[in-house]
C-alpha cells in the first residue's frame, strides 16, 4: 500500500481501474438489458453509428484532450499552473467551435450520410440525436485530459461513474414512458439517454473545474489571450494526432460499414447480417473488453507520466514504468485468454442467451493479450511524442483487417473477419514494439511473462475443473461461476509461487 500512496501513477491508475471496473460492470449489464430491449437487430442498427460518432469526436477531441494532457504535465513539471489552465482555455476555445461543426454537419446531412455512407436509412434519426452529444463530449475530453496532466484522477473518474448510472437511469425512465403510453421501443432511446448522460457529465466536470481554477479565470475573456499564447503549439501537437485518429476512424467506419455488406454477399439476408453484426459488436467484443478497464487506465496515466518523465530527461524511470506495465497487461491478457476459451460459451449463453456470442468469445480468446497491451504500448509512444509510429501502426493493420473483410468474408463468412482481427492485433502489438526499442531500451523477461502464466492457465484450469466435478449436483449457473472462481484464484496463487505478479515489486 504504500507504492500506491506514494506513486502517483499506480494511485491514480486505481481510482481509474475502480471507477472504470465498477462503470463497465453497470454498462455490462446495461448491454445486457438493451440487447433484450430491442434485440439483435436493432442493437446492430445502433453500433452502426457509432463509427460516425467516433469520427466526429476524434476530429474535435481527441487530438486535443492528448494536447492538453501533454502540455499541462509539461507546465506542471516546471510550476507553471497559470500555464497549465490557459492550456485548458485554449483547449476548450477549439474543440468547442470544431463540435459546432461537427453538429451542424451531423445533424443536417444525417439522411446522405445514413443512406450512402452506412448504407442503412433507419440511421438517420439516430445520428440526428447523437449530433447533440458531441459539444458536450468535447468539452468533457478537454476537461478530463487536464485532470490527466495534472495526474489527479479523481474527477474523471467520478464524472465516467456518473455517465453510466446516468445512462441506465435514463433509459429505464424513457422505456417506462413508453410503455405507458405505447410507443414502440426502438433504438432511439438509447442514443437519447447517451445524448442526458453526457449532458450531465459535462455539467459536472465544468463545476468541478470551476471551483479548481476559478469561474472567473476558466471561462472569461482572458481566454482570447490564453489561445494567442497557446493557440499554436495546441494545434500544432494536436493536428497530426487528430489527422491520425480521423484517417483511423475513418478506416473502422469503412470495416465496420463493410461487415454487414459482405456477409450479404456470403448468403446472409439484410436482418441477419444486421444480427450478426450487432452479436459481434454489442455483444460479444463488450465482454471481452471487459477486463480492459484496468489496462486503460493504465494507459490514460501513462500519456503523462511519460511526457513529464521524458520532460525531466528520466530516461530509466520510462523504460521501468513500460516493463511494469507491458507485465501486468501481458499476466491479464494469457488470464483472458484461458477465461474465454475455455468458459466462453456458457459465458455467451448465460449472459445473452446466444450461442453465436460464445462462438466469437471463443475464436477471439487468443486475442486478449494482444488487445490489452495495444492501447499500454500506444499511450507509451503517444507520451514519448511518437504520434506518427502510432498513427503508422495502426493504419497498416487496420488495411490488413479491411481486406480480411472485404475478401474473406464472402468466402469463410465472419470467421474471416475474426482472423483478420487475430493477424492485425499481434501485428500491431510487435510494430509497436518496435517503435519504442528504437527509443528506448528496456528488457522483458519473456519465460516469466509468457511460459509461467501460459502453464498457469493450463493447471488452473485443471483444478478448477476438478471443483467442478466435485459439485455436478448443483445447478449449472453455480457450478460455472464456482469453477471461474478457482481459476481466478489458483492463476494469482501460482503468480504469486513463482514471483512474476508485478505488483509484488517496487515500481
Amino acid at each position: 500500500m504504500k507504492n500506491l500512496h506514494s506513486h502517483p501513477l499506480l494511485r491514480g491508475a486505481f481510482i481509474l481501474t475502480c471507477t472504470s471496473f465498477a462503470g463497465r460492470l453497470i454498462g455490462f449489464f446495461y448491454r445486457i438489458f438493451l440487447s433484450g430491449l430491442i434485440g439483435a437487430e436493432g442493437l446492430g442498427i445502433y453500433q452502426l453509428i457509432f463509427p460516425v460518432y467516433a469520427l466526429c469526436l476524434s476530429l474535435c477531441a481527441a487530438g486535443i484532450q492528448t494536447a492538453i494532457s501533454r502540455f499541462t504535465a509539461s507546465s506542471i513539471a516546471v510550476d507553471n499552473k497559470k500555464g497549465a489552465i490557459e492550456v485548458l482555455q485554449t483547449g476548450i476555445t477549439c474543440s468547442f467551435l470544431f463540435s459546432m461543426l461537427c453538429f451542424c454537419i451531423l445533424y443536417f446531412f444525417a439522411q446522405p450520410i445514413s443512406v450512402f455512407f452506412l448504407q442503412e436509412s433507419q440511421c438517420a434519426p439516430l445520428l440526428q440525436t447523437a449530433a447533440f452529444a458531441i459539444p458536450f463530449a468535447s468539452v468533457h475530453s478537454c476537461i478530463t485530459g487536464y485532470y490527466f496532466g495534472l495526474k489527479q484522477t479523481g474527477i474523471p473518474a467520478i464524472s465516467q461513474f456518473l455517465e453510466q448510472i446516468a445512462r441506465v437511469g435514463v433509459t429505464w425512465l424513457l422505456w417506462q414512458i413508453c410503455l405507458e403510453k405505447g410507443i414502440p421501443i426502438t433504438p432511439s432511446l438509447a442514443v437519447t439517454s447517451m445524448v442526458i448522460e453526457e449532458a450531465l457529465s459535462t455539467f459536472f466536470c465544468i463545476v468541478a473545474v470551476s471551483i479548481k481554477t476559478g469561474a472567473s479565470h476558466l471561462f472569461s475573456f482572458r481566454s482570447f489571450f490564453a489561445f494567442r499564447r497557446h493557440g499554436k503549439d495546441i494545434l500544432s501537437l494536436a493536428s497530426p494526432i487528430t489527422l491520425n485518429r480521423v484517417v483511423l476512424n475513418l478506416l473502422q467506419s469503412i470495416e465496420a460499414l463493410c461487415i454487414p455488406g459482405r456477409l450479404r454477399l456470403y448468403g446472409f439476408t439484410s436482418s441477419q447480417s444486421l444480427s450478426i453484426y450487432g452479436v459481434l459488436t454489442g455483444m460479444a467484443l463488450p465482454l471481452l473488453l471487459f477486463p480492459s478497464s484496468i489496462t486503460m487506465s493504465l494507459s490514460t496515466m501513462l500519456l503523462p507520466a511519460v511526457s513529464e518523465a521524458q520532460a525531466s530527461h528520466k530516461e530509466k524511470k520510462i523504460s521501468e514504468t513500460i516493463q511494469k506495465t507491458v507485465s501486468g497487461c501481458l499476466i491479464l491478457g494469457i488470464f483472458c485468454t484461458g477465461l474465454f476459451f475455455f468458459w466462453g460459451k456458457e459465458l455467451g449463453l448465460f449472459l445473452f442467451q446466444n450461442e453465436l456470442c460464445g462462438s466469437f468469445l471463443l475464436t477471439l480468446s487468443f486475442i486478449c493479450p494482444f488487445l490489452y497491451l495495444s492501447g499500454t504500448l500506444s499511450s507509451i509512444l503517444n507520451g514519448l511524442g511518437k504520434t506518427a509510429s502510432v498513427f503508422l501502426n495502426n493504419l497498416l493493420c487496420l488495411s490488413i483487417r479491411i481486406s480480411f473483410i472485404f475478401f474473406l468474408i464472402p468466402i469463410f463468412g465472419i470467421q474471416g473477419f475474426l482472423w483478420g482481427f487475430l493477424i492485425s492485433q499481434l501485428l500491431l502489438v510487435c510494430l509497436h514494439f518496435r517503435s519504442i526499442k528504437k527509443e528506448l531500451s528496456f528488457e522483458l523477461d519473456s519465460f516469466s511473462l509468457l511460459l509461467k502464466p501460459a502453464l498457469t492457465i493450463l493447471l488452473s484450469y485443471g483444478i478448477s475443473c476438478i471443483f467442478r466435478v466435485s459439485f455436478l449436483s448443483f445447478s449449472q449457473t453455480f457450478s460455472l461461476f464456482l469453477s471461474v472462481g478457482m481459476y481466478g484464484i489458483f492463476y494469482l496463487f501460482f503468480l504469486f509461487l513463482w514471483k512474476v505478479f508485478p505488483i509484488s515489486q517496487k515500481i
